[in-house]
């Protein structure tokens, strides 16, 4: 079977994977060749419109004010919509209880920035006025700066300057002054949400590009997932991002930056679907190993292992589902029944599977084969290959139909179907059920011989577990030959490219974007699947900084909430 891809190509053995197969096939000369081919006409779409998510806000306040101030308060909850939270970013709503938690936490910061000595004030006021309106324009006006992720507008400044000034002179403080100025500013839209414009590209008459410090903020949530530094909007102020050769230097700034090593770890931990971790259960009785501190240690682990193969060793992206080596501490260590020695001071060891473990993979890693949050006493086949198909292959699975009875598949004490896999079989007679258990089971089946948080075991209620499959039509046996055969898929770094480019702008792939894509993924094959190549294209191209003209941006803002924190 063919799936396809949600921009609307082949996903197997079509135009993406057609593409990689033919440029890896290449000798290097001849893919630089291949690869310097020019890019296509980028698609247009309209401005992106994104809440600030928890971490990204918390660290946009540690950027400004330092890392001393802490965040109080309930944020609302994040929505994944077409495989990404940066997608849903742009499409959920703030809650009553959200206006009123942000309200409050604006107060809060303030007051600990201003008591803390967290804000530069290089000025004093008049000994005969408790207020200097030039001194708070000129420091409102520089955390405006960097809250807005822009410069504010004179009309802007000004009011929030008014609102200092006559806080100031109720309290007979300055200070109070600056301190409810700030909170003014980080109780505002433009703070709470990335509000981007398109303006006219003056290199291409008629045509039009993102504005620039929208584009800065772009490049720096996809490349750090914090807000840009003032080295950036600098750049963004002088024009600099529409120069390709300055635009380079600034993403190799950020590279180089050790911010980089955050904004992979952020773009992985969407991507493997890790906020699901959050309130992730186990039955205690199955299951006594398992509890929150071992969860968060199984996402850590296989965080540490993507940064050590993918930034720190600049390997290739697709040897991470083959790769033995890791980091444990002593919770899994008992978890993988391993010996752990020598941990550094955070508890952490490298470590190398030996050859003849069954490990090997992040697919193997206790951070993949743990999240599953319905099901607290089993694992699921089902679940499992659904996870593969959609977060690593970007195809999309099928909701199951209403009223289907899975009481045969939840069934793990009928005599006559002891695994899995005999249960699936049998669930798999409903014609309803079979179309899309056959895209998901025979990839989660191959799992089977790990439970629902990753102890490895050979037998299912003593029946031996059948652990072969096969896959785009070729056999394997159990885990380490699925991931071999990711590994070999040309739609595993097809669907990284994707996902790199859509959480960069924002929005799902749509099929305008199907000839740059093409482009990139043939550009990344010339890069041999080197990650940091992938996020450097990403950010210096043309289709990052691609909108569409001016529309009513604003709009998605209630009036109530505008007229509540502006």
């Amino acid at each position: 079977m063919i799936a396809v891809s949600k921009f609307g190509r082949a996903a197997s053995m079509g135009g993406v994977a057609a593409i990689l197969i033919g440029l890896a096939s290449l000798a290097p000369a001849e893919k630089v060749t291949a690869a310097a081919a020019r890019p296509p006409e980028i698609a247009l779409a309209p401005p992106g419109f994104r809440r600030l998510n928890e971490a990204q806000y918390i660290r946009s306040v540690e950027q400004i004010f330092g890392p001393a101030i802490k965040v109080p308060g309930r944020f609302d909850p994040p929505l994944r919509e077409q495989g990404l939270l940066a997608i849903g970013d742009a499409t959920v709503t703030v809650s009553a209880t959200g206006i009123e938690q942000y309200e409050l936490r604006a107060r809060e910061i303030a007051t600990q920035a201003m008591a803390g000595g967290n804000v530069n004030v290089p000025c004093a006021p008049a000994a005969t006025d408790p207020f200097d309106a030039a001194c708070a324009r000129q420091v409102l006006g520089r955390y405006g700066r960097l809250l807005y992720r822009r410069p504010l507008a004179d009309a802007e400044l000004s009011a929030v300057v008014a609102i200092a000034g006559e806080a100031a002179r109720v309290n007979n403080s300055f200070a109070k002054g600056l301190e409810t100025g700030l909170s003014r500013l980080l109780m505002s839209p433009n703070f709470i949400f990335r509000v981007e414009r398109s303006v006219a590209d003056q290199l291409a008459p008629g045509g039009y590009r993102l504005e620039d410090y929208a584009l800065a903020s772009r490049i720096s949530f996809l490349l750090w997932d914090s807000p840009p530094d003032e080295a950036l909007l600098d750049a963004a102020a002088r024009g600099d991002l529409r120069v390709p050769t300055k635009l380079e230097r600034q993403v190799d700034r950020m590279l180089a930056s050790s911010r980089y090593e955050q904004g992979v770890r952020s773009f992985f931990f969407d991507m493997l679907g890790y906020e699901q971790f959050r309130g992730l259960a186990k039955d205690q009785a199955i299951y006594p190993k398992f509890n929150s501190e071992l969860a968060r240690d199984a996402q850590e682990q296989t965080l540490r292992t993507i940064i050590d193969l993918l930034v720190t060793n600049r390997g290739d992206y697709r040897d991470l589902f083959s790769t033995r080596k890791t980091f444990v501490n002593r919770g899994l260590g008992a978890l993988y029944k391993v010996p752990v020695s020598a941990a550094g001071v955070d508890g952490w060891a490298p470590y190398t599977f030996p050859a003849d473990q069954p490990r090997g993979g992040i697919l193997s890693l206790a951070g993949f084969l743990m999240l599953d949050p319905t099901h607290e006493g089993r694992s699921s086949p089902t679940i499992r290959g659904k996870t593969v198909r959609e977060l690593l292959l970007c195809q999309p699975v099928p909701q199951p139909p209403p009223n289907v009875n899975f009481a045969l598949v939840q069934d793990v004490t009928n005599p006559l179907y002891k695994t899995a896999r005999q249960r699936l079989t049998a669930h798999q007679e409903n014609p309803a059920c079979a179309g899309c258990h056959a895209l998901t089971d025979p990839i989660g089946l191959s799992l089977e011989n790990y439970d629902a948080v990753g102890n490895f075991r050979t037998h299912e209620n003593e029946a031996e577990i059948d652990a072969t499959g096969t896959f785009e039509g070729k056999p394997y046996t159990g885990l380490t030959g699925l991931s071999q055969r990711l590994r070999e898929s040309p739609d595993v770094p097809a669907c990284l490219v994707q996902r790199a480019y859509e959480y960069g702008v924002g929005r799902p792939a749509a099929g305008g974007d199907a000839d740059w894509l093409d482009y990139a993924i043939g550009q990344f094959a010339s890069d041999r699947f080197r990650f940091s190549a992938l996020m450097r294209r990403v950010a210096t191209s043309p289709a990052l900084a691609s909108a569409a003209p001016p529309g009513p941006v604003t709009a998605a803002l209630s009036y109530d909430y505008k007229r509540r924190i502006r």
